[in-house]
C-alpha cells in the first residue's frame, strides 16, 4: 500500500464511466472526478455559449465575467487535488 494517494488516480476510467452514467463507480474510481468532469463540461457549454452571444459592445463585461466565474469555478472543482 503506498504511503500517499495519488488524487488524480482513476480520472480516466472514472470519465469513462460518468460517460456511461455510472456515477456510483465513477466516484469509486475516484471521488473527485464528478466535479472535475462538470468543470469541463461546463466550461465546454460556456463557451459555447459566449461565442454565440458576444458582440463588441458587451465584450468586456463578458470576458470579465467569464474569467471571474470560470476562475471561481476552477477553484473550487480542482482545490481537493492541490491542497496537501
Amino acid at each position: 500500500m503506498p504511503i500517499s494517494y495519488c488524487k488524480s488516480r482513476g480520472l480516466t476510467r472514472a470519465f469513462s464511466q460518468i460517460l456511461n452514467f455510472n456515477f456510483k463507480q465513477a466516484i469509486a474510481y475516484n471521488a473527485y472526478s464528478l466535479k472535475i468532469f462538470l468543470f469541463f463540461l461546463i466550461q465546454l457549454l460556456a463557451r459555447l455559449v459566449i461565442n454565440k452571444t458576444i458582440n463588441f459592445s458587451n465584450f468586456k463585461l463578458v470576458l470579465t465575467f467569464d474569467i471571474i466565474c470560470s476562475s471561481i469555478f476552477f477553484v473550487f472543482s480542482f482545490y481537493n487535488l492541490v491542497v496537501i
